[in-house]
């Protein structure tokens, strides 16, 4: 007993002098000249985002304060899992000056209310072009809020849809100063967007009678003015709360959002013909150019290695290597074909140029010695 306790003493210290924070974004002040005030963003990169130079669509949160977190960590799980772009996500504090920045009048309920215009100014003007000329950025922008932020991004899309491509509002306050938002709206399908639009608008069982009578009346707006560029959809959640509905109209928004990403087994099964053929299709659907990344194909090399399909593996890992060469992983997944193969030599060879490329280009490489090392004493140390 004396041995085990000496030995859970040494593993135990073993992982705290091991222990690595976990870091999903990082805190940032932003001085904005619109507002005359200082504004807290929290921005959450791709895990890829250091190791390669691609590009990606932005998540804009509102009430990052409170639901930055969670906006990284649903994006970070569908995206890592092949069903959504990988994704920068930019939280924008609500905070101090919740009523004012997020109603576009003030009423009973918002006294302090009546800034929308001023926040979507700011938004627009100086958070969008900061994030822009800060990081690699698609052209495609997607706009989350509930309640009150649910009410400003219907005031967003209403006013001036040529700042987002897409709005998740849950359970949004559309019964803000009698139901203003509507007018808002009848002009907005009087003059329709020419740009592709997606829209999700999902309410919980709210006990609020006005709530539900004015979703209601949004959801039949919607559905009595169809419009050829714009992809709608709704949800009713009678099982969840005004709270709870923050996470899974976000997760179900962003699914529906990019129900087409999840690329289909027969496509996978064509190789790389196939995953251009999908890629197309995404460009088509959202309306910019979508490359063929190497995550599409490396996901697309795991399935066939995991199918014992060792010859379709090998050709979609090669393509990551004739592509993107600057790539490391793109070696390592090669590496590890060949040592499922167990062709120690090849496997050590490719894991060997992973950890070489990593070194060049002053990545972290301890996954990729660890892959090599392994592998060198399969082959006795040579």
């Amino acid at each position: 007993m004396k041995s085990f306790r000496l030995f859970t003493f040494f593993f135990l210290l073993s992982l705290s002098t091991q222990a690595q924070d976990i870091i999903i974004g990082k805190t940032h002040q932003l001085s904005s000249k619109i507002l005359g005030e200082e504004r807290e963003i929290y921005i959450s990169l791709p895990d890829n985002y250091q190791n390669s130079k691609d590009t990606y669509p932005v998540l804009y949160v509102l009430d990052g304060d409170e639901y930055f977190r969670m906006a990284s960590s649903a994006v970070r799980y569908f995206a890592n899992r092949g069903f959504m772009p990988q994704t920068i996500v930019v939280g924008i504090s609500n905070a101090q000056h919740r009523d004012r920045d997020l109603t576009p009048t003030k009423d009973d309920w918002s006294p302090t209310g009546g800034g929308a215009a001023l926040f979507l100014d700011f938004i627009s003007k100086e958070l969008i072009p900061y994030i822009e000329s800060n990081h690699r950025c698609k052209p495609h922008r997607t706009l989350y809020g509930a309640s009150y932020g649910g009410l400003f991004t219907l005031y967003a899309l209403f006013n001036q849809s040529e700042h987002f491509d897409a709005y998740l509002s849950v359970s949004p306050s559309v019964f803000h100063d009698d139901g203003l938002i509507f007018k808002q709206a009848l002009q907005y399908f009087q003059n329709p967007s020419k740009e592709k639009k997606y829209v999700f608008l999902s309410l919980a069982d709210e006990r609020f009678q006005e709530m539900r009578i004015h979703f209601d009346n949004m959801i039949s707006l919607f559905r009595d003015h169809p419009m050829e560029n714009l992809r709608w959809h709704y949800k009713y959640y009678q099982e969840e709360t005004h709270e709870t509905t923050k996470l899974r109209g976000l997760n179900d928004g962003l699914r529906d959002l990019h129900y087409h990403w999840f690329i289909p087994f027969y496509q996978r099964n064509r190789g790389i013909e196939g995953l251009k053929e999908h890629v197309a299709l995404l460009g088509r659907v959202y309306g910019y150019e979508i490359p063929l990344s190497s995550s599409m194909v490396n996901r697309t090399g795991y399935t066939k290695l995991r199918d014992g399909d060792f010859e379709a593996a090998i050709k979609l890992f090669q393509y990551n290597i004739d592509h993107f060469p600057q790539d490391p992983n793109a070696y390592d997944s090669l590496g590890e074909a060949y040592e499922k193969m167990e062709n120690w030599e090849k496997a050590k060879l490719y894991f060997g140029k992973a950890v070489e490329v990593a070194k060049k280009q002053g990545l972290k490489n301890e996954i990729y010695q660890k892959n090599l090392m392994r592998v060198i004493k399969k082959v006795g140390g040579k």
